[in-house]
């Protein structure tokens, strides 16, 4: 049986909302529906860049975000609904956007680099309906979109943090953001604790010009898993290279490291 697109669904359920929710009056916006299809084994990685570096940027634009997120019918499907005053407003409105230095300079190669096709549907709506749609539960909620984007820029800056403080010895620091229960695998095979880590910390730095590429942050509710690439200078002069994943955790509030994990060659 042909499998109804991503889209199409969106668009029914939209429709089939209740009256006393649809409203009686006039369309009074119109709302494009993207359905993309990405590459498979992709969509987390998609999900973060969109709510890291393309939710923002559409924000900026003043772009009317309504919903997005990864659909429950498969593991490779996305959407987003954006909201305009009229056909012609989207058109020039995505002409800006797509043609802007921020766009290709930006996110963009990242974003369509986990895309295998997309499919776009435009339809006019009235306000309830959109309110509706804005009001849909789980990860497409506004105040959950909103949370979701302070989460990453709140874990960009920690792991910004953590980077720095491992490069400037700073306990400290250090002792601010680990979880008491904290654990580290060490680049030699040794799993250490808290207090053992911030013995390690307060010694003598050997390494220099420490960064961090490629930094991925998966987001799961009150759990954040980082993953990234390390570039350093040894003590003997030479350049060398490694990885690490943390693993932090939002509690009492605030998020702390509970683990990490690090490898260098």
């Amino acid at each position: 049986m042909r499998r109804l697109p991503l889209a199409g669904c969106l668009l029914i359920i939209a429709l089939a909302l209740p009256l006393e929710l649809r409203g009686e009056q006039a369309p009074s916006r119109v709302v494009e529906i993207r359905s993309y299809n990405l590459k498979p084994g992709t969509r987390d990685r998609f999900h973060q860049t969109f709510l890291k570096e393309a939710l923002p940027m559409l924000r900026r634009w003043k772009v009317d975000v309504v919903s997005y997120g990864p659909s429950q019918h498969d593991q490779d499907s996305y959407f987003l609904m954006r909201g305009f005053e009229g056909v012609a407003e989207r058109q020039k409105s995505e002409d800006a956007f797509y043609g802007s230095d921020e766009w290709k300079q930006g996110p963009r190669e990242r974003i369509l680099a986990d895309i295998d096709s997309y499919t776009t549907i435009v339809v006019s709506l009235d306000a309830a309906t959109i309110k509706g749609l804005r009001q849909a539960g789980g990860v497409n909620s506004m105040a959950n979109q909103a949370s979701a984007s302070n989460d990453l820029d709140l874990l960009t800056r920690l792991n910004a943090d953590y980077i720095t403080s491992v490069q400037k010895g700073d306990v400290t620091r250090f002792d601010e953001i680990l979880a008491d229960d904290f654990l580290c695998s060490m680049a030699d095979g040794s799993l250490i604790d808290r207090k053992k880590f911030l013995e390690v910390t307060a010694q003598p730095v050997t390494i220099r010009n420490l960064q961090a590429h490629d930094v991925n942050i998966r987001l799961m509710g009150d759990m954040a898993i980082v993953h990234a690439a390390t570039s350093f200078t040894t003590a003997d002069g030479r350049p060398a290279t490694g990885r690490y994943t943390d693993v932090w955790a939002r509690r009492g509030g605030r998020w702390v490291a509970v683990s990490a994990h690090v490898t260098r060659k």
